[in-house]
């Protein structure tokens, strides 16, 4: 007469869940199978219900367990390509739809056009899936615009002081529109922009430079006007359609239109 032998469901199940918890993915799928085969007749469907694992991971334990092959790398876990497609892999025009979401409506690019606003993680996937039906969480979006070139950035003064005009967008939108006409057009395109006044003297920046350790540069410890020197507003023009900045340094007391008026003259000729 043959043995019999009593499974204790209670028992196995509890050895299965303390089995997961110490295996990487292929020990436990290969843990499986050989428990599977020890049942005998009924062994791969009892394991599957007491893991909670398909049927078919439960046959592919047994399958690689029979198998006389094995894995070259012992890191390897799956086989190459196993695993979740990524989100780029599954929608190869992810990044490309993206671009188009943000386009015109970040900051920190000084080669497009204009930039006026920002746009959260959870309206860009809203956006991706209302419009391209790509069906992606924030996380997915963040992931995304990291390996774009996209970083957080610090604070900056970009709030308008007071109440915002009601057609703010549709101004920057008009804007940036006429800009992209006039590039076009082979028309000039410059943006101006003008730093605060600096007092000029040997003064700390926040910025810093190499130099050899324990001997900083030393400054002066007020930051008083030095009368003889003055002060200077750096000014800068950029040309977008050439891609090409100017800066200019010139030494005012007193900042106003007219002191830019001849820095633009190359381009009204």
């Amino acid at each position: 007469m043959g043995t019999s032998v009593v499974i204790q469901e209670g028992d196995l199940k509890a050895q299965i869940t303390y089995m997961k918890s110490i295996l990487n993915e292929r020990q436990y799928r290969c843990f499986l199978g050989t428990t599977a085969i020890s049942l005998g007749r009924g062994g791969q469907a009892l394991v599957a219900r007491l893991s909670g694992s398909s049927i078919n991971t439960v046959r592919k334990g047994v399958e690689e367990v029979s198998s006389s092959s094995t894995v070259e790398n012992s890191a390897q876990i799956r086989k190459p390509g196993g695993g979740r497609k990524s989100a780029a892999t599954l929608h190869p025009q992810l990044y490309e739809y993206i671009e188009k979401i943000i386009d015109g409506k970040t900051y920190g690019d000084p080669e497009k056009i204009i930039h006026w606003t920002t746009q959260s993680l959870m309206s860009i996937a809203d956006v991706l899936y209302t419009d391209y039906g790509i069906k992606v969480s924030h996380t997915v979006v963040a992931s995304a615009l990291e390996k774009m070139g996209y970083s957080k950035q610090m604070n900056q003064k970009m709030l308008q002081v007071g109440k915002p005009h009601a057609d703010r967008n549709a101004q920057f939108e008009y804007i940036n529109a006429t800009s992209k006409k006039y590039i076009s057009e082979r028309n000039p395109v410059i943006s101006i922009d003008c730093k605060k006044k600096e007092n000029l003297g040997n003064f700390k920046n926040n910025g810093k430079e190499y130099r050899k350790k324990n001997d900083p540069r030393k400054v002066l410890d007020h930051d008083f006007l030095n009368k003889a020197l003055g002060t200077v507003a750096p000014y800068g023009i950029y040309d977008i359609d050439k891609n090409k900045v100017k800066v200019f340094h010139p030494r005012l007391g007193r900042v106003n239109f007219h002191h830019t008026h001849h820095l633009l003259l190359p381009w009204t000729r």
